[in-house]
């Protein structure tokens, strides 16, 4: 009887273990085969609310809360149209205080790639500064573009999700809008900084493809390696600088940052695979330096050459 319970009590540790290495397994060996699979991936996003606390900008208009809470959980399929969102007068207006200063720069300090479809959503009136641009009308320009297509999330969300969206040349984005309160801050990744510094990119082919060429080098990947081509992406598309001109959407959409490039006595460096892999992640203040190729396919060509250490 003693061995009985010994027997039951090692086959009871061993199958949760078995169940664990499974769960594990799966986890990290399973990817989305399609672009429908992007629908069952994790989009779990990182909670500034948590973060920040009290410091949360609007955290005591009830209103714009109230709000911020409804976009964050407007949620679509990868497969659908994804449906318009109401924005308050509140957040166009922020929207058009910002629209106005930073299309005002990036047609002084933006790379080409990016200027050249910036003008064309305005030439179509996808983009004014009247109001916040839905994503249903940007998502029709980009199909006839590049195939790109937003998918609205809550937040930022974890590096491997992002990434696989790359694969299928979808970009997962959020909605919502910093608080009026503080126009030219945000504390995470709003829509000004997806709209005004991603899409215009997107809009471009060899953009497009660069970055799908990323997400498919993470299909299957180890976590080392998906924090490897986190940091490719983040160096490159985040805060790259082609010749005097600014690429990076995470510069293009703040004004203070573009301000801080052009103006700032700012170390740039050449494009250096291992310098960049040792780097970490800078999100709440100024890059400690930016990485600098001549224009934009000799970035992507030092880029793709990166895979060769992942």
């Amino acid at each position: 009887m003693f061995e009985k319970k010994i027997f039951m009590v090692i086959w009871s540790l061993s199958f949760r273990s078995t169940k664990q290495f499974f769960a594990t397994f799966h986890q990290s060996f399973w990817y989305p085969r399609s672009r429908s699979d992007l629908d069952t991936i994790d989009k779990s996003y990182e909670n500034f609310f948590e973060k920040l606390g009290i410091s949360y900008p609007g955290l005591d208009d009830i209103d714009y809360m109230n709000w911020l809470r409804v976009v964050r959980n407007c949620s679509s399929s990868v497969n659908s149209e994804v449906p318009d969102v109401f924005y308050p007068d509140q957040a166009n207006k922020t929207w058009s205080l910002l629209y106005a200063r930073l299309r005002e720069l990036h047609y002084l300090y933006a790379c080409d790639e990016h200027k050249l479809n910036l003008q064309e959503l305005e030439n179509l009136g996808i983009y004014t500064g009247e109001k916040i641009p839905q994503f249903s009308k940007i998502n029709n320009w980009l199909g006839t573009k590049t195939g790109f297509k937003l998918i609205p999330v809550g937040g930022m969300i974890n590096a491997r999700s992002f990434l696989y969206g790359l694969a299928y040349r979808v970009f997962f984005s959020t909605r919502y809008i910093r608080h009026i309160s503080v126009p030219f801050y945000s504390p995470e990744p709003d829509v000004v900084h997806e709209l005004m510094g991603h899409v215009p990119l997107f809009g471009n082919e060899e953009i497009a493809e660069f970055s799908q060429e990323i997400g498919k080098k993470s299909l299957g990947a180890s976590e080392e390696d998906i924090a490897k081509l986190a940091k490719i992406y983040f160096y490159s598309i985040e805060f790259g600088i082609v010749g005097d001109k600014i690429l990076g959407a995470g510069i293009l959409g703040s004004c203070k940052e573009i301000f801080h490039v052009k103006k700032d006595k700012c170390e740039f460096i050449g494009w250096d695979t291992k310098k960049i892999l040792s780097m970490d992640f800078t999100l709440s203040s100024y890059q400690p330096a930016y990485f600098k190729t001549k224009n934009f396919t000799e970035m992507k060509k030092s880029a793709l050459k990166a895979f060769s250490l992942i």
